[in-house]
């Protein structure tokens, strides 16, 4: 929870207007002395070398909002060092990119735990798995297909198979959050279309753990093209094929 105490709207209204003047700084002087063009080409460039300056600007507006007012002393005292503060930087950075790859992966097994057990339950002729041959084979299968176009890897993260032949019947790709990715999903969706109808037939369910679709958005329409969007949150706004986890069962009844 954020400490109003350490923190107040004026104090936000003055980080704004510090990182407005670095960033408008910045560009000027680079205008002021080099050719436009020349500055364009090389945004990217200023961006990077901009991130030290950000990130000593950045922290001490993060410990005033978040420290509880028994740390933050300690937190004070920090950041008067500040190659500590650059290094505070990469070990959050590190941190994020090992929570994001373990958070997304272990989704995936929840998810097919909690189906195979709803299965079970229901004593239905099907498994879910994010491993194993029907898994290859499905894979091996579109890879014959897609030696001409290698923008399109198989988005598949779980297959739900028949147990008496092992037919694949749906894919279905987790996402823990849908941010940047979901068109990953949809041009995956639309290159399915393009194979042999007996991998056409399989549906394609997009399981998604944050997203509650609770505002108007552009992914809102945009997953209206895959057979099923299902969210791991009671909150969710249901809104044509996107609905709540556990109705996917019914939908994946219909396949059999």
């Amino acid at each position: 929870m954020a400490k109003e105490q350490a923190w107040n709207p004026d104090l936000e209204k003055e980080f704004k207007e510090t990182i407005h003047t670095y960033f408008n700084e910045k560009i000027n002087n680079e205008l002021n002395s080099k050719n436009a063009l020349k500055v364009g080409d090389n945004l990217g460039q200023l961006l990077k070398n901009s991130e030290e300056d950000i990130v000593k600007i950045i922290t001490p507006r993060a410990v005033k909002k978040w420290a509880s007012p028994e740390t933050l002393p300690l937190w004070e005292e920090f950041l008067k060092n500040e190659q500590m503060i650059l290094e505070l930087r990469e070990i959050g950075k590190s941190i994020a990119n090992s929570m994001r790859p373990l958070a997304g992966n272990n989704f995936a097994i929840w998810v097919t735990k909690v189906l195979n057990k709803a299965f079970e339950n229901e004593k239905l002729p099907i498994s879910a798995s994010t491993t194993g041959d029907a898994k290859k084979a499905l894979n091996k299968a579109i890879d014959e297909f897609s030696k001409s176009n290698k923008s399109f890897k198989p988005d598949i993260d779980i297959v739900v198979v028949k147990s008496e032949n092992i037919e694949v019947i749906a894919i279905i790709s987790a996402k823990t959050t849908l941010a940047e990715r979901v068109m990953q999903t949809i041009s995956w969706n639309n290159y399915l279309q393009t194979l042999p109808k007996d991998i056409q037939k399989i549906k394609l369910f997009l399981v998604t753990a944050w997203e509650t679709f609770d505002k108007e958005s552009a992914n809102k329409e945009r997953v209206q093209q895959l057979d099923g969007v299902y969210v791991c949150d009671t909150n969710v706004v249901e809104y044509g094929n996107i609905k709540k986890f556990s109705k996917i069962i019914e939908d994946i009844k219909e396949l059999l």
